[in-house]
């Protein structure tokens, strides 16, 4: 028998920005992929987004990700998944709109599979986070920001 390979799928989520409506979101909010797809993140409008797995929301023995920080329509970012797991991401600068999404690459990973970030990770997040909130701010952050900045 020959082994049967499936080539790898391109996949898009659009970076949405709905000023009128106060919506800010990735689409699709979930997205179901193989080992070896690659995702692109597009802006759909002008406006400054990023793409950033929480310190804990990827798969222990992967590897997390962030995007440049995107300002212009039409601009992209683009990530190839190699490892099978859940993949939990955000926007830093809309996070308290809830801009954020899922990716499960193959399989979920189980809660105690995860990444269990070191204590230079979590400062780094939370220094990138202090560029666009006060750490008074840090106490109605979604559960998953504050379960990564100690808070």
């Amino acid at each position: 028998m020959f082994a049967h390979s499936v080539a790898a799928k391109d996949h898009i989520v659009e970076v949405i920005t709905d000023n009128e409506n106060g919506i800010t979101a990735f689409r699709p909010k979930f997205l179901q992929i193989e080992e070896g797809d690659t995702v692109t993140w597009v802006n759909a409008l002008d406006d400054l987004h990023n793409v950033i797995t929480y310190p804990d929301g990827f798969p222990a023995g992967s590897k997390g990700f962030e995007s440049p920080y995107l300002e212009n329509k039409g601009e992209s970012w683009s990530y190839t998944f190699d490892t099978a797991g859940t993949y939990q991401y955000h926007c830093i600068p809309h996070v308290l709109m809830g801009m954020r999404g899922t990716i499960t690459v193959s399989t979920p990973t189980s809660p105690d599979k995860f990444h269990r970030p070191t204590k230079d990770e979590i400062v780094t997040y939370r220094n990138k986070l202090l560029e666009f909130f006060d750490s008074d701010d840090f106490g109605i952050m979604p559960d998953a920001v504050k379960r990564n900045v100690g808070h």
